[in-house]
C-alpha cells in the first residue's frame, strides 16, 4: 500500500467515525428535547475536540514528544464515543449488534491512529539519540512453554533500559577549546620553574605576587615565595680539587678572593623582603629566609628587623616640617 491509499483509508475511517458519533450524539440530543441547532452545535463541538486531540498527538508523536496528554483526551473522547453508541442502540432498541456497528468506527480510528504514532515518533527519538525500548523476540513457543521466565526476562531488560535511560550511548561532541584552554593545559603540564621563567620573562615589570596570581590563572598554583624561589634559585656549586704543592703551576692561577662573609638573619630577612616585595607576609619571608639561606626565624623578629630597617630609611631631616620641631 502506498502513501496516499493509506491516507485515502485513514479519511475514510476518521469521516466514518465522525459520523456515525455525531449522529449518536444528535439522536441522544434531540432525545433529551434538545433544539435543532443545540444538538447539532453539540455534534460540532464533539466532533471537532475529537479531531484537535488527534491532530496534537500526531503532531507531538512525529517531534519526538511525550504524547500522553493528547493520548488520553483522545481516549477519554473515545470512551464517551462509544457510551454515546450504546445508548443510541438502546434507544432503537438495536441491542449488542447495533452497539458495536455504532462503536466499531471510533475504535477503529483509535485503533490506526495508535499504530501509526509509534513510527514517527521511533524515528524522531532515534534522530535525539534516544533508545526506545523493544519488547525482545521471544517467540510464540516460549511464551507458551514457559511464560513465566519470558515474562521475568522482558521485566529484567525493561529495568536495565529505564536504568539506562540517562546514559547515551555516545559522547557529545567536545565543545571547541579557545587559546586559552589550551594554554592552560601546556602550562598544567610543564615544569612549574619553567612556567615560572617563561611568565616572568613575557612580563618583566610585575611583581613576584602579581606573577603568582597570573600563573595561577593558567592552571599553575604557586605562591609569591615559589616564584621568587624559581627565579633566584641557586647555581649549580663546582668543586675545585688543588694539588697539595701551592707552588706547583702558580703563575696558571687566578688570584684568590676570599669568601664573602657569612649573611646573617637580619640581612638574610632584608633581602627576602625585597624579593617578595611590599605585598609579601611575614611568613613569607620566613619561608624564603629557611630556603635561600637556611636559617630559621619566626615572624615577630621578622616584622622586628622589618620595622628597624624602614625606621632606618626615613630622612634624617628632624622631621623638619612634619611637626617634629624643625623650626622653632
Amino acid at each position: 500500500m502506498n502513501r496516499n491509499s493509506w491516507r485515502l483509508a485513514r479519511l475514510v475511517v476518521g469521516a466514518a467515525a465522525l459520523g456515525v458519533t455525531g449522529w449518536s450524539l444528535y439522536v441522544v440530543g434531540r432525545h433529551y428535547g434538545a433544539p435543532v441547532l443545540v444538538a447539532a452545535a453539540g455534534v460540532a463541538v464533539f466532533d471537532g475536540a475529537a479531531y484537535a486531540c488527534q491532530y496534537l498527538a500526531s503532531e507531538a508523536s512525529a517531534a519526538g514528544r511525550s504524547a500522553v496528554g493528547a493520548r488520553l483526551a483522545s481516549l477519554a473522547m473515545l470512551i464517551m464515543s462509544i457510551y454515546l453508541n450504546i445508548f443510541h442502540a438502546t434507544l432503537i432498541h438495536g441491542g449488542v449488534p447495533a452497539a458495536i456497528l455504532f462503536s466499531a468506527p471510533s475504535l477503529a480510528l483509535q485503533a490506526i491512529s495508535e499504530l501509526a504514532w509509534a513510527g514517527p515518533r521511533a524515528q524522531a527519538r532515534k534522530a535525539l539519540g534516544e533508545r526506545p525500548f523493544r519488547l525482545p523476540t521471544l517467540g510464540g513457543w516460549a511464551w507458551l512453554l514457559a511464560p513465566k521466565t519470558a515474562g521475568g526476562s522482558v521485566r529484567k531488560r525493561a529495568l536495565a533500559h529505564i536504568s539506562n535511560a540517562e546514559r547515551p550511548d555516545e559522547e557529545e561532541p567536545e565543545k571547541p577549546r579557545g587559546a586559552r584552554d589550551v594554554l592552560r593545559e601546556q602550562f598544567a603540564s610543564m615544569d612549574p620553574a619553567r612556567a615560572v621563567r617563561i611568565v616572568a620573562a613575557s612580563h618583566p615589570h610585575l611583581s613576584h605576587a602579581e606573577l603568582a596570581s597570573l600563573l595561577i590563572e593558567h592552571g599553575v598554583v604557586v605562591d609569591a615565595v615559589d616564584v621568587a624561589l624559581a627565579l633566584d634559585a641557586p647555581r649549580e656549586h663546582v668543586r675545585v680539587e688543588r694539588v697539595s704543592d701551592p707552588h706547583h703551576d702558580a703563575h696558571h692561577d687566578a688570584p684568590q678572593v676570599g669568601e664573602l662573609p657569612p649573611v646573617n638573619k637580619a640581612q638574610a630577612i632584608v633581602e627576602a623582603a625585597s624579593r617578595l616585595g611590599d605585598d609579601a607576609t611575614a611568613a613569607d619571608v620566613v619561608r624564603m629566609v629557611h630556603e635561600r639561606h637556611r636559617l630559621k626565624v619566626d615572624p615577630p623578629y621578622v616584622r622586628t628587623v622589618l620595622s628597624r630597617e624602614s625606621k632606618k630609611k626615613q630622612p634624617a631631616d628632624g622631621g623638619v616640617g612634619q611637626g617634629g620641631g624643625g623650626y622653632a
